[in-house]
């Protein structure tokens, strides 16, 4: 038997989010994925706002002035490929960078979301590190 003591985690604190943090809109069904990624974002210092579809997503869009939108493809009321065309159809809206984050990563899916007008496509689980790159790019 050994008698160390085990480590202790790090405890994960949020960054201050300052008025000028990037605003992250994410559109995703998903209470647990959702509520999971937000929270990453958090605390790394994003301001992050979320909708449970895509209708609230495309309204959430106009009223809330994102920086950037995270969209799932798959929900309900109005799907993710709806709702980035209805945010490219809008000139309020249109210039916002759109990243895909979806399961359903098949070569008919990515199409589709690049046809719909997104910028990038993530598979779920996202890297983050790989998101927060591409969001902090997107927002220069």
């Amino acid at each position: 038997m050994s008698d160390q003591r085990p480590k202790k985690l790090k405890r994960l604190t949020p960054k201050p989010n300052p008025e000028n943090a990037i605003r992250v809109l994410y559109v995703e069904d998903s209470a647990v994925i959702r509520d999971t990624i937000a929270r990453l974002l958090e605390l790394k210092g994003y301001k992050v706002n979320y909708a449970k579809n895509g209708q609230e997503g495309v309204e959430l869009a106009l009223t809330w002035n994102p920086q950037v939108i995270l969209m799932d493809l798959r929900m309900p009321v109005m799907d993710g490929y709806n709702a980035i065309n209805e945010i490219r159809a809008n000139p309020a809206t249109r210039h916002l960078p759109i990243f895909v984050i979806s399961a359903w990563s098949s070569k008919k899916e990515r199409t589709q979301a690049k046809l719909a007008g997104a910028d990038e496509f993530f598979v779920k689980p996202p890297d983050l590190n790989r998101l927060i790159e591409a969001i902090n790019r997107a927002v220069k």
